[in-house]
């Protein structure tokens, strides 16, 4: 792959993926079994990745090198967070609403 940016309309395969990333096929194949991004199908040559996508499996794989997780962990442990962040946001909302 080459250096220019990736935008999130912009899409790249499978192979592109790994390439890019540094990680197998069975790697990327269990985070999407595992439900971290959707590409929709099981045909793995018409899976198209997005920047969203990249960043995420991203995260996913240094949690796993990190924390020495296996991959149902990692996406758990990426679930929680998006839902704290979430919290944090109806929080931060919630307590706006009041000092109006």
């Amino acid at each position: 792959m080459s250096n220019n940016l990736i935008t999130d309309k912009s899409v790249i395969s499978l192979n592109e993926l790994c390439q890019s990333c540094g990680l197998g096929t069975k790697t990327i194949i269990s985070y999407v079994e595992e439900g971290l991004v959707d590409v929709g199908g099981d045909d793995t040559s018409r899976w198209q990745f997005t920047q969203t996508h990249i960043v995420t499996i991203q995260k996913a794989h240094r949690l796993e090198r990190d924390l020495r997780l296996n991959p149902a962990g990692s996406v758990l442990v990426l679930e929680l967070m998006a839902q704290i962040d979430e919290l944090k946001n109806q929080l931060r909302r919630y307590q706006q609403s009041g000092e109006e």
